[in-house]
């Protein structure tokens, strides 16, 4: 074997992309990984910052901004989302629009249109859009005038911007708010799916009270936007509630609406509040439980992945492996297995 290879072929390999593939029993899957926050360390807030900082070793802390800067850009040459996903094994992701300024900072609806509309973007990603609802209850004409905004770029794009995503938790606004029905209407006018985040969040500053992230306050919401008497909306529970067990309980029993969606992400934690409302201490993730409830419940259907990266180096491929082997050990079918992967998505969002 030559040991010497010429510099050109060197460069060669360390400048192609990774292929994206995953397989299972001998079959390559598509992925599409449909949570990823870009953004700049300078767009965090001060005690997002801090706390981004807290979970770094200290002989980093100096060197932190410009490293995890350079990791939540989408095009930063070997370690931007874009690449770490593609050596995870991910073929398309989609990145998302966040107007959290209590708890992690903001990525406006027009800095994600920059990055989808680069021509580095060939293909590989798509973005949901959000609003932001800091001090619009009872002011209607602020909050017509942000959802107008935010509606205009997926009337413009549609082919790039296929959703809409809140955190009600992170943006201070129960999931039943007056601003929020006004938002899942405008989803069901635009005709695209919104995701929002249920369950906790390890940031400061987020609610946790249970009218902020349980799906339960979704109940009648989500009927009165089944298309039977109105414009349909799909609603996606992102991290299906994880942190309370009534809240993933409540997800995965609303999931079981022809218009209710679960998105696997943020799972590889455990418990912290039990069935009847007490708090628990637990090593056990929830990872392994959901994926199993999902099969067991008839839900395969209805099941998207996502990793809620990039956060560090090589998070979104060891996510992407621990969801392929829980849903192998729970005995899932090499198809249920590529439709939680990437065929629910493109049923739901692309179709």
């Amino acid at each position: 074997m030559n040991k010497f290879l010429p510099l050109a072929t060197v460069i060669a390999l360390c400048s192609a992309p990774a292929s994206a593939s995953v397989e299972v029993d001998g079959q390559t899957l598509e992925v599409i990984d449909m949570h990823l926050h870009p953004g700049t360390f300078g767009t965090l807030n001060p005690t997002g910052k801090a706390f981004v900082l807290s979970n770094v070793p200290p002989f980093l802390t100096h060197h932190a901004p410009a490293l995890l800067g350079a990791g939540i850009d989408p095009y930063t040459e070997f370690v931007g989302i874009v690449d770490e996903t593609r050596s995870a094994g991910v073929d398309h992701g989609v990145l998302y629009a966040v107007y959290t300024h209590h708890t992690t900072g903001h990525y406006t609806n027009t800095d994600l249109a920059m990055a989808l509309l680069d021509p580095r973007n060939d293909g590989w990603g798509w973005g949901f859009v959000s609003v932001n609802l800091d001090d619009v209850e009872g002011d209607d004409a602020l909050l017509e005038a942000g959802l107008d905004a935010m509606a205009s770029y997926v009337e413009a794009r549609p082919d790039l911007f296929v959703g809409i995503k809140l955190a009600h938790a992170h943006q201070g606004v129960r999931l039943d708010s007056e601003a929020s029905f006004r938002v899942y209407e405008r989803a069901g006018a635009l005709g695209v799916p919104v995701l929002l985040h249920t369950g906790f969040s390890p940031f400061p500053n987020t609610q946790d009270e249970s009218e902020f992230y349980d799906p339960a306050f979704l109940m009648d919401i989500v009927s009165m936007f089944d298309g039977m008497a109105g414009p349909r909306v799909d609603f996606v529970l992102s991290h299906v509630g994880q942190g309370d067990a009534r809240s993933v309980e409540s997800a995965l029993t609303l999931a079981s609406m022809d218009n209710v969606w679960i998105e696997l992400s943020a799972l590889a934690r455990p418990l912290q509040i039990d069935e009847d409302g007490n708090p628990i201490e637990s090593d056990e993730l929830q990872l392994a439980s959901v994926v199993q409830a999902v099969l067991d419940r008839g839900l395969t259907h209805k099941a998207l992945f996502a990793s809620d990266g990039p956060q560090l180096s090589s998070f979104v491929e060891g996510y992407l492996a621990q969801m392929v082997s829980a849903m192998v050990r729970s005995g899932y079918s090499t198809p249920q297995i590529a439709d939680v992967l990437a065929g629910n998505f493109r049923a739901l969002y692309l179709e």
